[in-house]
């Protein structure tokens, strides 16, 4: 079941890439979703002898619509400007648009991914509150896990099999009776965003086989839905509810 499980997502994120050649450049549908679950387009163009992948501005323009401004408080903005240095992503100043550069070919896969993986990030951690002030929801997990005494790593990086680095938001070590536990927050767990959560689990389960995996939803706003939860489980993937911070607890802490 597992194998198929697999054959039948590989054959599945295969068949939604769509490459449209514009002569100039080349545009690229993934089948990643951002904040409003459509899906992510990248632009892959030649310019100076280097290759570049770009959103095109997108991101910080929709975001901007929304009224978030990722640079105008400093919490925001080192967190944004993390986020890009951990994902070798680059920002224009004047177009704010979201890109990267690479001088081999052969480098395009990883880069496209890192790119993926950074605009999900910050689209999904910045979260309005109910007084209209932007919080970041993997820092409140952050001052969870210290209030709580969960021992943690923080942005750890693990090669997939195929051959792209996945990031994940926590890595709780193993210790002698207890497995490495492998997290990432969620702050949309919706079901158009399983394929988003789902795939850097896939890509690292086979080489990762003495690690438990996790996420933590954010259900604050709205419940977890069916698909997410049904389509991680499947996988091996569990899922906790933020509003479950007992269960949560008992779950993770190792003692």
């Amino acid at each position: 079941m597992i194998n198929d499980l697999k054959k039948l997502y590989d054959d599945w994120n295969r068949k939604n890439i769509i490459l449209k050649d514009f002569n100039e450049f080349i545009e690229i549908q993934t089948p990643f979703v951002d904040m409003h679950n459509d899906f992510i387009h990248l632009y892959f163009s030649k310019t100076n002898e280097k290759y570049i992948i770009s959103e095109d501005g997108h991101t910080l323009s929709e975001l901007s619509m929304l009224g978030i401004d990722v640079t105008n408080t400093k919490k925001r903005k080192d967190y944004f400007y993390k986020k890009l240095r951990i994902f070798g992503v680059i920002v224009d100043e004047n177009t704010k648009e979201l890109y990267v550069s690479f001088d081999n070919l052969s480098d395009y896969p990883q880069k496209q991914h890192n790119l993926i993986q950074c605009i999900i990030h910050i689209s999904d951690m910045l979260i309005t509150s109910r007084n209209n002030v932007i919080s970041i929801f993997t820092e409140e997990v952050k001052n969870f896990f210290d209030e709580s005494d969960i021992i943690y790593t923080p942005d750890l990086g693990f090669n997939g099999k195929s051959g792209n680095q996945q990031n994940f938001d926590f890595v709780i070590p193993h210790r002698k009776d207890t497995k490495e536990k492998i997290i990432n927050a969620v702050n949309a767990p919706s079901s158009q965003n399983y394929q988003n959560t789902l795939f850097p689990f896939v890509d690292i389960k086979d080489l990762r086989t003495d690690s438990e995996f996790f996420v933590l939803a954010n259900d604050n706003k709205e419940p977890i839905s069916n698909t997410f939860n049904k389509s991680l489980n499947n996988y091996g993937v569990k899922v906790l509810p933020w509003s479950n911070k007992e269960k949560i607890i008992n779950t993770l802490k190792v003692i």
